[in-house]
């Protein structure tokens, strides 16, 4: 007995291992991009979840979804990509909900002052401006929230001609950050973190159509009760702050 005593306490002691973590695929919109990287962070101290995050289009997203891709929550900007996804029976509507909001900015090159200080939208019809930046109008939500405003405002029709389509809202920013593109129309949450552009006009809530960042679980995600639990904590008042912090607006009933 005093042998296999002194045996035992010559064995390395070992820790009990932590449970694997969850993996949870996130599939969000490019505009989320940095901002996840955040709430992630902080959500992967509490919960033994490890968020792997793909962000592109939301247009991108929803037809990798329609093909059969494993995601566990869906973060699109706008509701057109759900409700494509809601008709063909993807997604579970009982976890439907609006996540967040964001505002349209016009931007343009840091060194370059091609529109007056008292900027008017019709000012967009300067014929210097060459080449305005929106993402892609037929597929991408920016795009779709950009020629909304543009059309209220009378403006699409003539400068059609002059828009230089991105695959994302990121792509339209880079397009003005290289002098591609003498302005163009993001949001107000992309242009904060660019040390290329300055903000010339931020279109104003209430003439802006409303910008809604939907979040879903589809049905075939591998991991739904955990995604189930990943959106609840994504509307809780902590990643609120995170997502405040970036220049994102909350839903009214958050505040």
């Amino acid at each position: 007995m005093l042998s296999a005593l002194v045996l035992l306490a010559l064995l390395p002691f070992q820790e009990p291992q932590a449970p694997p973590r969850v993996e949870l695929s996130v599939s969000a919109a490019a505009s989320l991009r940095d901002v996840l990287k955040d709430v992630g962070t902080a959500l992967e101290k509490r919960q033994p979840w490890k968020l792997v995050v793909n962000c592109a289009s939301s247009g991108t997203l929803a037809r990798q979804i329609e093909a059969g891709a494993k995601v566990d929550l869906f973060l699109s900007a706008d509701e057109v990509e759900v409700d494509k996804l809601a008709k063909q029976k993807l997604v579970d509507e009982a976890t439907r909900c609006v996540l967040l909001s964001n505002q349209l900015v016009l931007v343009e090159p840091l060194d370059q002052r091609l529109f007056p200080e008292t900027f008017q939208p019709a000012d967009l019809l300067n014929p210097s401006l060459k080449r305005l930046s929106l993402a892609n109008t037929q597929s991408v939500p920016a795009g779709r929230y950009a020629r909304s405003w543009l059309e209220s405002k009378g403006l699409w029709k003539p400068l059609e001609a002059r828009v230089l389509p991105g695959v994302d809202v990121r792509a339209a920013l880079a397009a003005v950050e290289s002098a591609g593109a003498q302005a163009g129309l993001v949001y107000r949450t992309d242009a904060a973190l660019s040390k290329k552009v300055h903000v010339v006009y931020a279109v104003p809530l209430a003439e802006g159509p409303p910008i809604r960042y939907v979040a879903v679980v589809p049905k075939s995600a591998p991991h739904a009760e955990a995604a189930r639990a990943l959106l609840a904590e994504l509307r809780t008042k902590a990643s609120g702050e995170i997502f405040e912090r970036f220049g994102f607006v909350l839903p009214e009933a958050k505040k």
